[in-house]
């Protein structure tokens, strides 16, 4: 009688802390709430599906605290947590630090050249208490107390910041001033990076989410500037680490048709039709033929615009393409929301932005169903 007396008030608990918050707004407990009272150990699923690109570190951008997060670790249905995204990229391009605009992508005018301690800067905010992905595990750790652990683990992927060729003032590696015209120290600073994320990965001694791969950030591959070469050795170094190594190249980028012979282990086509409001449905369409004959996964495309009508429907436009095409059936997906647009959505009251969320949304909750 006891355990059936606490079993019945343990479920009206959960009911009531997950319709409190309302169908469009889940909620977690706070600090002072959070007793942790158990662990599960969660099984590790075979492949990314659904791929959610965070912003994460720069100026201007949200901080993605568990509040934030949450909107895209999971949705609240009728009382009842359904899971969204099971992988997140983090990654930066733009900050501005003490003033000066830093790329961490590619040089250009008006913006600096990052070096060691903009990328030891970039570290420090990507592993920031409560924020990231402390976030998801923080998130996922507090349904799970509830009762609702997701399937699976949950899929970090970090970004590599681009080893600008030409830097001459980057900083030191072992007492020696790297010099980034010389594709030795390219390599030497991108290795740097790869274990430092490594070591405070380590550290944070994570149980809901797992580091499966590195992304590399500049999205086409310079072979001028020995980019391909590179790559190559950097791809070998992940990959020896039994980790992805992962591209996003723009449509018409060098060598996206064999980014497998440049020692990808996996590539998503950006098919960059949603910021032009002149870009034909050739251009959407186009993208994702190539994609398909070239064996590579798709990425969905957004931003904060999508508040207005004709970027509205450029956002449907994705959604029924990849529809038609045999995106969402087939493939891996990446969402750019072009840094915290979904949050932005999820938690508004416009019946707009309600609908563009659950329709995303109930295909993502189908597609992980499907995962395994």
């Amino acid at each position: 009688m006891k355990n059936l007396l606490t079993n019945i008030l343990s479920a009206i608990s959960i009911f009531i802390f997950l319709v409190s918050c309302g169908k469009d707004n889940p909620s977690l407990p706070t600090k002072e709430e959070e007793k942790p009272v158990k662990e599960v150990n969660l099984p590790v699923a075979s492949r990314i599906s659904d791929l959610a690109l965070i912003y994460h570190g720069g100026s201007g951008r949200i901080p993605y605290t568990p509040d934030q997060m949450k909107h895209y670790v999971f949705r609240n249905n009728a009382g009842k947590p359904e899971f969204l995204y099971d992988s997140f990229l983090f990654l930066e391009i733009y900050t501005t630090i003490n003033g000066q605009l830093f790329d961490f992508g590619v040089e250009g005018e008006g913006r600096k050249v990052p070096g060691k301690s903009e990328w030891t800067w970039l570290l420090d905010e990507t592993f920031a208490k409560d924020r990231g992905p402390d976030a998801i595990e923080r998130t996922i750790d507090s349904l799970v107390q509830l009762g609702y652990a997701p399937p699976t683990k949950r899929k970090v992927v970090f970004a590599i910041p681009n080893p600008i060729f030409g830097n001459k003032s980057w900083g030191m590696i072992d007492n020696r001033s790297m010099d980034l015209s010389k594709l030795e120290d390219r390599f030497k600073t991108a290795s740097w990076y790869v274990n430092q994320v490594e070591e405070r990965w380590k550290k944070k001694n994570y149980k809901y989410i797992e580091l499966v791969g590195y992304y590399w950030l500049h999205e086409t591959i310079d072979t001028f500037n020995q980019d391909d070469l590179l790559v190559d050795q950097v791809g070998t170094l992940v990959k020896g680490m039994k980790r992805d190594f992962i591209w996003v190249p723009y449509y018409g980028a060098q060598r996206a048709h064999e980014w497998k012979e440049q020692g990808f282990t996996k590539a998503y086509q950006q098919p960059n039709y949603f910021f032009d409001l002149n870009s034909p449905m050739s251009i959407l369409t186009g993208a994702i033929d190539f994609a398909l004959r070239y064996n590579m996964e798709l990425e969905f495309e957004y931003d904060g615009r999508v508040n207005q009508d004709s970027y509205r429907q450029k956002y449907y436009d994705y959604i029924e393409k990849f529809e038609e095409k045999g995106v969402w059936k087939d493939k891996q997906v990446a969402y750019y929301d072009g840094g915290g647009a979904w949050y932005s959505m999820s938690i508004s009251k416009d019946a707009n932005m309600k609908g563009m969320v659950k329709s995303l949304g109930d295909i993502i909750v189908k597609r992980q169903k499907d995962l395994k």
